[in-house]
């Protein structure tokens, strides 16, 4: 006879099931809003005199580049600890689907035996406790788990590499970012000092260009260095096309504000302070798309590993899949053709333009993958019942679970 584990839900309504949001919406969870304030205070603890010293050249970038790095090294940890939140969430979730799938593969080819996480009822008789990792129990919250894991534990590395990833390209973009502007500026200035409609705009448009307000409202030459200096920190944190459309709307309001004619050292500070809602927004933007797509990498990459952990401790063998799920709704061109395709866990799967071993397929994606165990053979039973002998139950491809004792099994 077959005894059923009652799987318990952590609340009204809990499954387990992906959770989507519209596409269109801004709306982040807790995890994903710890990366998006930690994003935040990494851009904002870049110091201002990083763009004076790097348009002057009064320091190396490479060194400059390392100095940030160093400065960002709190902003960095936190960005970390959030996502690794995201790998632990990913992989805690994937060792319950592991478990839901791995049962009804059991409930179909007959046997009695069921598998249960640590801490959840269970009215069967028959029943072992299965958790991938020692710490997908749940028992310890995540930030007791980044401080004890060792530093080379597989979902620390992963987020520590992450999180040094994102504030390196946000430094490596100070430098683009500075680049641009003082391209942006040379070619103002070359408008402003021969006439030349170069910029595409009539001789009346040309006059009332930020660069020309600038000059205006000082008692010395505007060079590009000082034009630089006037817009590109409001460019901080941006990708470099962002950091152009700064730029170029300091140029815009600049000019409306021109037409209404008001002072240069008006518009000098209106277009400042326009700059810098605009550059905020911006960075906003930014800081949330990063929170986005970390949090869905990290979710994915902490189900992938469980997944490979499972199928490398024999619970399932080569036969097992994995299964591309996507949105409900408003599912991009490229993840559409995606979903439902099933491949071999180890395998990458192929779409638009990229592959890997899990989603996501670009920034803000909302896929995700599902175990596919595939159990042919039920597991066999070996052992005496008794303290000294318990039951015990081995799979075809290796794997070995006691029952009865509500213990987690090293696996």
């Amino acid at each position: 006879m077959t005894v059923k584990v009652a799987w318990v839900q952590k609340k009204r309504g809990d499954n387990h099931a992906p959770k989507f949001r519209p596409t269109n919406s801004d709306d982040l969870d807790k995890t994903e809003r710890n990366i998006y304030q930690a994003t935040l205070a990494g851009i904002n603890a870049i110091p201002e005199d990083t763009f004076r010293r790097l348009i002057y050249n009064l320091m190396d970038p490479v060194m400059v580049q390392s100095d940030l790095m160093e400065l960002l090294l709190n902003e960095s940890e936190d960005i970390a600890l959030a996502i690794f939140a995201g790998y632990v969430e990913g992989a805690r979730d994937m060792a319950h689907r592991i478990r839901e799938q791995v049962n009804r593969d059991l409930s179909r080819l007959g046997s009695e035996l069921r598998l249960v996480g640590v801490g959840e009822t269970q009215k069967a008789t028959v029943s072992g406790v299965y958790e991938p990792f020692e710490w997908t129990s749940g028992e310890l919250s995540v930030a007791r788990l980044f401080d004890q894991q060792p530093d080379n534990m597989t979902g620390k590395v992963y987020a520590r590499l992450r999180a040094n990833n994102i504030l390196s390209t946000i430094t490596d973009d100070v430098n683009e970012n500075i680049r641009t502007i003082l391209q942006e500026g040379f070619t103002a200035q070359q408008t402003f000092q021969t006439g030349r409609t170069v910029t595409g705009l009539t001789p009346q448009q040309t006059a009332r260009r930020l660069y020309d307000v600038l000059a205006q409202s000082q008692s010395v030459p505007l060079t590009t260095q000082g034009y630089a200096e006037y817009v590109a920190p409001h460019t901080k944190g941006l990708f470099p096309r962002w950091a152009k459309a700064v730029d170029r709307s300091m140029n815009n309001y600049a000019n409306r504000l021109a037409e209404q004619g008001l002072s240069p050292n008006v518009i000098r500070e209106r277009t400042a302070s326009h700059g810098e809602r605009y550059g905020n927004k911006l960075r906003r933007s930014r800081a949330r798309m990063i929170a986005r797509t970390e949090i869905a990498f990290a979710q994915n990459q902490g189900m992938y590993d469980t997944l490979l952990q499972a199928q490398g401790s024999g619970l399932f063998g080569g036969q097992a899949m994995k299964e591309w799920i996507t949105g409900p709704t408003d599912v991009c061109d490229i993840c559409v053709p995606m979903g439902g395709t099933k491949i071999p866990v180890t395998q990458n799967f192929s779409w638009q333009g990229g592959s890997g071993p899990n989603p996501p397929a670009h920034p803000n994606c909302r896929c995700m993958i599902l175990p596919v165990p595939n159990i042919t053979q039920a597991p066999n039973r070996i052992g005496g019942n008794v303290p000294e002998d318990p039951f015990r139950y081995v799979f075809a491809d290796g794997f070995t679970i006691s029952v009865g004792a509500g213990v987690p099994l090293a696996v």
